[in-house]
């Protein structure tokens, strides 16, 4: 059992250091894609001896490219699944590389989990209209022959090929995002949305609105969440669906 971490990695990621950490803890090895990274970030990449290479194509423009490109990449290293995630994301602790290994003899072939919008403080999460908890792709098997092209939208095109979205299951974990957590993050964010999507083509207008604004914070109860996740109907055991015939 090989897993392989990858990411897309910016200039100036203030929650890397714990993303890579995420990697070293639960994957054989990881490679990432900078794009238009500052030197600290290299030299941080660096000292958790992944491997890393650079594109700096415009993020707001070859998002999907840049993503498929480094999923061919991943290919290199022989894996047998992926585990995609940001540069301001960990999993729950209790999302260990013991349950990653169980979760990939279950028959499934990709994993949704809960993400968690940390907001203000690590205490606390949002949870609206528009910013909210969600499921998204976070670990897939690497099954080059059913694609390795990203959605392709300019911006929001997932962590994973159409694939793992399709098929996907959702584990009984939540995954915590640190990037919204700062109100300096949300609004260079929602800076961010206004050059590359202005006509919120790409995401519900909710979404890029509460960026700018103070919402009401949640208790963030993890205990509580892992038991409500593992008592889920979504999370149970299905018989997997087959897939299509290459």
């Amino acid at each position: 059992m090989r897993i392989i971490g990858m990411m897309v990695c910016g200039p100036n990621e203030k929650y890397l250091e714990r993303s890579l950490n995420e990697f070293k803890r639960l994957c054989d090895d990881a490679i990432i894609a900078t794009n238009n990274a500052d030197q600290t970030t290299l030299d941080l990449i660096d000292s958790h001896g992944f491997r890393h290479y650079e594109d700096n194509r415009e993020w707001g423009k070859y998002q999907p490219d840049i993503k498929t490109s480094l999923l061919e990449a991943c290919g290199e290293l022989q894996p047998d699944w992926i585990i995609a995630i940001d540069a301001d994301e960990v999993f729950a602790p209790e999302f260990t590389r013991q349950e990653a290994e169980r979760l990939t003899t279950t028959g499934e072939i990709a994993y949704y989990f809960l993400v968690v919008n940390l907001y203000n403080d690590e205490q606390h999460f949002a949870h609206s209209k528009g910013i909210q908890r969600f499921w998204n792709i976070r670990f897939y098997k690497y099954m080059p022959e059913h694609g390795l092209q990203f959605l392709k939208k300019s911006l929001h095109c997932g962590l994973g090929p159409p694939i793992a979205y399709r098929y996907g299951w959702h584990a009984p974990y939540y995954l915590l995002h640190y990037g919204l957590m700062l109100e300096s993050d949300r609004l260079r964010k929602q800076q961010r949305y206004q050059q590359y999507d202005p006509n919120k083509k790409f995401k519900a207008g909710a979404y890029y609105d509460e960026l700018g604004q103070e919402l009401p914070m949640k208790q963030f109860d993890a205990p509580g969440l892992l038991r409500k996740l593992a008592e889920s109907p979504e999370t149970q055991p299905r018989q997997m669906p087959k897939l299509p015939k290459i």
